[in-house]
């Protein structure tokens, strides 16, 4: 607490400007109920408020936070010690009936696109051992509880059940994280005061101002301006020009891979016509020869170079390297045009044939152009394709419907290893197990599914890890995923005023964002 102090007592000494900060976003929060609506721009936000029994540093390893130490009791029982003297902003100290409160409303909050619920799988019972002993029994061996649990928000049952609407408010956004909301509404700036009693010590900032300016070149624009200290989403096109002068770029490997996603649970598939234009009898995915072909037509490597301009990594399986269930054993992508056209041949398709692609078109850094390269890569092998590249407002909902043939979008394992992926997105959908909830390419593999069980109840990281990766090099030897890159996160700010570590989960935390080297 002795640095804290110090660092409380610098600013304030410091001009008042100095101790505020300004940040120009890509994107804006939609809302401030911390169990609302799973997007990463609203979690970004909202860890700025609210904390978790343990939290995530710039590569995605689980460190102690609300909690400060936590153990397997048994197989089907975590236990965590709460930190003690935590208080929530409106001064109600923290408690295990605040952390069995929270689990218990994540199921409950109404109409809610996006659950947090993915986090809590397995958990069937939390009790309050004393008011800072807690433990979770689960329906069975869930190792992934710590992990999955760092990315739940702690709110306070002291004022009971609130709805969405009032955390929207203000009034029930009250948690113990770093900063307190001072002022927030859509379109408008998401400004936060520091919170002078946080546990961990006083935020250098004492109050931010989050502003939205979703085009790119207006944030570039204000942060040469002096207007903003510090951006996210640095378009590739400005990064040479900000690194130098008086601004500064901080890029760093992200955790989101970009992908094509075949949908092979339809029959035909609608929005497919051979050469000629008729409908398909037969959806074309079907055809591992087919898939196979799709992923050989794609020149990866040109899409990096290039397109990308080399901040980007050629990806050849749905989690980057070093993640834990990331397989060595899966062979580097390839591209191979001529081989792709023989593939088609032998699957049927001499003269090739029709389909739609849609991908989001403001999610990430050249989204858009890296979907337009594919499709005119694909073209090339004779399968021709009619884009449509959208808001993401209009994509993701579509997307829930599987309202297309085939669809590019980028995933992130933002609990740094690959069961959260292949849980939701590769197991057939199960609710009853809570697996397969965003799967929504119809992917259904019994042998996968398998896999993908044993895997999220061992125990034992060595023989997890083997259980993962092997699920992995299953999808993509299938194809059932096409894995292009994976991204890089940049940010720039003033070189007079800001350093910064770069997350892989590209999240903008406030308390991250730390005052130059004198």
């Amino acid at each position: 607490m002795r640095t804290a102090a110090v660092l409380l007592a610098c600013a304030l000494a410091m001009p008042a400007a100095a101790q505020n900060l300004t940040v120009g976003m890509q994107t804006e929060p939609g809302t401030l109920d911390p169990q609302f609506n799973l997007l990463g721009s609203n979690t970004s936000a909202l860890r700025n408020i609210f904390d978790t029994l343990l939290s995530r540093d710039s590569n995605l390893q689980v460190r102690p936070a609300l909690a400060e130490s936590w153990r397997a009791v048994d197989e089907t029982t975590w236990e965590f010690k709460l930190r003690p003297g935590v208080r929530f902003h409106d001064g109600s100290p923290l408690t295990a009936e605040d952390v069995k409160f929270t689990i218990e409303r994540i199921t409950r909050v109404a109409n809610n696109p996006n659950s947090y619920a993915t986090y809590i799988q397995g958990i069937r019972e939390v009790q309050v051992v004393d008011p800072l002993t807690v433990r979770f029994l689960t329906d069975g061996p869930v190792p992934l509880l710590p992990t999955n649990i760092s990315n739940v928000f702690i709110i306070s049952g002291a004022k009971g059940v609130r709805t969405t609407a009032e955390f929207n408010t203000g009034q029930a956004a009250v948690g113990t994280g770093p900063y307190r909301v001072s002022a927030w509404q859509p379109g408008q700036p998401f400004v936060l005061d520091r919170n002078a009693d946080y546990f961990a010590g006083p935020a250098h900032w004492q109050r931010v101002t989050f502003r939205p300016i979703t085009n790119d070149g207006a944030r570039v624009a204000a942060l040469l301006s002096g207007d903003v200290d510090f951006i996210n989403g640095v378009p590739l096109q400005d990064v040479a020009r900000l690194q130098q002068g008086r601004t500064r770029v901080f890029g760093g490997a992200s955790a989101y891979v970009y992908m094509l996603f075949p949908e092979i649970g339809k029959d035909p598939l609608p929005g497919t016509r051979d050469a000629q234009g008729a409908p398909l009898p037969r959806n074309p995915w079907l055809d591992p020869k087919v898939r196979e072909a799709m992923s050989l037509a794609i020149n990866r490597e040109a899409i990096v170079e290039r397109l990308m301009e080399g901040r980007a990594r050629v990806a050849n399986q749905a989690v980057p390297a070093g993640f834990f269930g990331h397989s060595d054993r899966i062979p580097p992508a390839r591209f191979d045009a001529d081989r792709a056209r023989a593939l088609l041949r032998e699957a049927g398709y001499a003269n090739g044939f029709q389909t739609g692609l849609a991908c989001p078109n403001d999610r990430f850094v050249n989204d858009s152009k890296i979907c337009e390269a594919v499709a005119q890569q694909l073209q090339r092998i004779g399968i021709r394709v009619e884009l449509s590249a959208q808001p993401r407002a209009t994509f993701f909902p579509q997307r829930a419907r599987r309202e297309w043939p085939l669809h590019a979008a980028g995933w992130g394992s933002l609990t740094g290893e690959s069961s959260y992926f292949l849980t939701s997105q590769i197991h057939t959908p199960n609710r009853d197990l809570g697996l397969g909830a965003i799967n929504y390419s119809g992917i259904s593999d019994a042998e996968t599914d398998a896999l993908i069980q044993r895997g999220r109840r061992i125990l034992d990281d060595g023989e997890r890890r083997r259980v993962l990766e092997t699920a992995m090099e299953r999808t993509i030897a299938q194809n059932y995923v096409i894995p292009i890159l994976t991204f890089e996160a940049i940010w720039a700010g003033r070189a007079d005023r800001i350093r910064f570590t770069p997350r892989a989960d590209e999240e903008t935390l406030a308390i991250e964002v730390l005052p130059a080297a004198p």
